[in-house]
């Protein structure tokens, strides 16, 4: 009996737990990634979402986030009465979303007032209404945004679109921005840096395709780049303006059907095919053999004469819808002889 006691005393000494963490003390991890963007006279929060919590257990409970702001007053380039207690000025409730965790957030803000800076923090709200300690805090120097670019106009080219617009007062450099037909502009600008000047040369679209810019313009305020609103949009669609090269190696042998024409092959991989060109000796001018392109590297001529001379070129054409045509090849003379 005094053997099965102790047993059963060791037994019930490994179940014992430790004291339970009280609830108000698991609560979303901090927030460390805060950033305040001005874009088109207003400022957007970027924050992404917790995935954990504080003690590292998975994050399921999240239900809102709050936005906290502090202000004090631009007295030429520093703050007065800065670091004050930020008081939640917006909500973004979470219900109906998708999972956001671990996901980028935002929020715009508008009601931003002349030579203020601003100081944001996020914090998260679980179900039991348990916050998060605030995050990061991101501050924002602000006054009134300047005017809207006017007289943008594009210029497309080949694998290139040019953008020309007029210059701002005040301003001390602009932001591009470009959306295809079915997207909205992003948050940021194909620019890195705010531009020095009134032209911008983009590089990175694709021919045939159709992209809608406008342009801001950009106003230092002490520490913060404060962005106007965007330009009028316009459409910017580059185009392959770059033909295939000349057909080379090309000989005409005289057969019983007629003359036949044979050349090399190009190399472009947008290559349409051929156009056969022929002309009588004397004549000026060469006239084109076929109506649309041959996309073999050799074509028969059966409207020949015994004994004619002959002068043959090819040229090449791609599948762009301007049918790029290259220059024609060397010329090859020859005269229908066939025995």
């Amino acid at each position: 009996m005094i053997l099965l006691g102790a047993i059963l005393l060791f037994a019930s000494g490994c179940g014992i737990k430790a004291n339970p963490v009280p609830w108000e003390t698991i609560v979303p991890k901090r927030i460390v990634d805060l950033r305040a963007v001005p874009r088109e006279g207003r400022v957007v929060l970027e924050w992404t979402a917790p995935k954990e919590n504080t003690d590292k257990s998975v994050l399921t409970d999240l239900v809102e986030f709050q936005i906290l702001r502090s202000e004090g007053d631009l007295i030429g380039e520093e703050c007065k009465g800065c670091g004050g207690k930020p008081t939640v000025v917006n909500q973004m409730k979470l219900e109906g979303y998708d999972d956001p965790r671990g996901k980028k957030m935002s929020m715009v803000l508008e009601d931003l007032q002349p030579r203020k800076v601003y100081s944001f923090e996020v914090v998260s709200i679980n179900r039991r209404e348990h916050s998060s300690a605030p995050s990061n805090p991101a501050q924002v120097y602000w006054d009134d945004p300047p005017q809207m670019p006017q007289g943008v106009k594009g210029e497309p080219s080949d694998k290139r679109v040019v953008l020309l617009w007029d210059s701002v007062e005040g301003a001390m450099g602009y932001n591009v921005y470009r959306r295809e037909e079915d997207q909205r502009f992003p948050i940021y600008p194909v620019n890195r840096q705010p531009l020095s000047t009134t032209e911008y040369t983009d590089l990175t679209v694709q021919n045939e395709k159709k992209y809608l810019y406008s342009v801001r313009a950009v106003k230092r305020v002490a520490k913060t780049d404060v962005e106007g609103t965007g330009s009028t949009e316009i459409l910017g669609t580059p185009t392959d303006l770059t033909p295939p090269s000349s057909p080379g190696g090309v000989i005409a042998i005289s057969l019983k059907e007629g003359m036949e024409l044979q050349w090399l092959r190009n190399r472009e991989p947008d290559l349409l095919g051929y156009y056969v060109y022929r002309k009588k000796l004397g004549e000026g001018e060469f006239t084109r053999l076929n109506s649309d392109p041959v996309d073999k590297t050799v074509f028969l001529d059966k409207d020949v004469a015994l004994g004619q001379e002959y002068d043959y070129a090819v040229s090449a054409v791609d599948k762009s819808p301007r049918k790029n045509e290259s220059p024609r090849s060397e010329e090859v003379r020859v005269k229908y002889i066939y025995q």
